[in-house]
């Protein structure tokens, strides 16, 4: 299974302007990660998984109850954060400058590719 979802990572990063990626457990934990090596795969998991369910828990107590994704922009790079299912999530790194809705277009189809191998 790791294999197969390294795989799929790995077609990410055929859209333009893809610095690298990761799926993480919702705790946090690193499943599998193509993340560039000077950047710390299990601090930005975690720090993702952090960010990701305390959003999802304050907008619980406004009654919404899906997040399609966070993103954040530093100033280097941008960090998007997409839920695969209630376990995983998928942590996408681009360059600033890129289309963002053709990669959340693209970043969506893998991930429903991603949840056929999970649900295995």
């Amino acid at each position: 299974m790791i294999n197969q979802l390294h795989e799929k990572l790995r077609s990410l990063e055929l859209i333009e302007g893809v610095i690298g990626t990761a799926i993480v457990k919702r705790n946090g934990l690193l499943v599998t990660s193509r993340l560039p090596r000077d950047i710390d795969e299990r601090k930005c998991g975690a720090m993702a998984a952090t960010m990701y369910n305390a959003l999802e828990m304050a907008l619980e107590s406004l009654g919404k109850k899906e997040i399609n994704h966070i993103t954040v922009e530093l100033s280097d790079y941008q960090i998007i954060v997409m839920g695969s299912n209630d376990k995983f999530l998928i942590i996408s790194l681009f360059e600033l400058n890129i289309n963002l809705g053709i990669a959340l277009i693209e970043m969506e189809e893998i991930i429903s590719k991603i949840k056929i191998i999970m649900e295995k």
